[in-house]
């Protein structure tokens, strides 16, 4: 009976052909994930979990703007050369170019919606981040003290009428309060109003994107 002879040099080019065998297919497996989205370069899943989990954690009441969708940045020139860092089309852009505007007039139908404005999620918190555009609004009203405004909370039509009113009334005076926490004329600030869903134009039942544009706080212009 032969027997087969397997030489030191034959052992190692086997392992070799294994150990890339299995090289390839950890290969193509990554790439296979790269192309489906599963795999986070330079992250972890879990890290990416925590990403998702903060994302839903905070909304926008005004309409939305996520960090693709973002307006450019612009200096917006108040009246005795303050300036303000806005988004370009933004509520201070919007507000700015109106009270300049000598044609225009102020009244109960005319609104600005902020645009960078957020709260934790079902509260009337507002977050760090919106700082910012409660500051440029207080500085508007500052550079403008002819300027009387009142505040505006609106919400979608998710959830209950009644709990949506209320939650829209706590987040108006929320930005009612900020703007005068950074020591706006409060004779320039006539009151903040909840309206709840009542104005909302997206179905209960539509897609979130739809319904974003219902939640928001505006800025009416009574006097200018």
């Amino acid at each position: 009976m032969s027997k087969v002879h397997f030489d030191e040099h034959s052992i190692r080019k086997y392992v070799l052909t294994i150990f890339l065998g299995f090289a390839a297919v950890f290969c193509f497996l990554v790439l296979m994930m790269q192309w489906h989205g599963d795999f986070v370069p330079g992250g972890t899943h879990h890290e990416a979990a925590e990403g998702a989990a903060t994302a839903h954690h905070e909304e926008h009441a005004a309409a939305a703007t996520t960090e693709e969708h973002k307006a450019p940045s612009m200096k917006v020139t108040l009246p005795g050369g303050v300036e303000i860092e806005a988004f370009k089309g933004g509520i201070e852009d919007q507000l700015v170019t109106f009270l300049n505007d000598s044609t225009s007039k102020a009244g109960k139908d005319v609104w600005f919606d902020f645009d960078n404005l957020n709260f934790k999620t079902g509260s009337a918190e507002i977050t760090e981040e919106s700082n910012v555009q409660v500051q440029n609004i207080a500085a508007i009203l500052k550079a403008y003290p002819k300027l009387k405004v009142k505040i505006g909370g609106y919400t979608d039509k998710t959830g209950d009428s009644a709990a949506n009113m209320k939650l829209s009334q706590e987040r108006g005076d929320a930005v009612l309060s900020a703007i005068k926490s950074k020591q706006a004329n409060e004779a320039q600030l006539l009151g903040a109003e909840g309206y709840g869903s009542q104005y909302a134009k997206a179905a209960a039942d539509a897609p979130d994107v739809e319904k974003q544009k219902d939640r928001r706080i505006s800025l009416g212009v009574r006097e200018k």
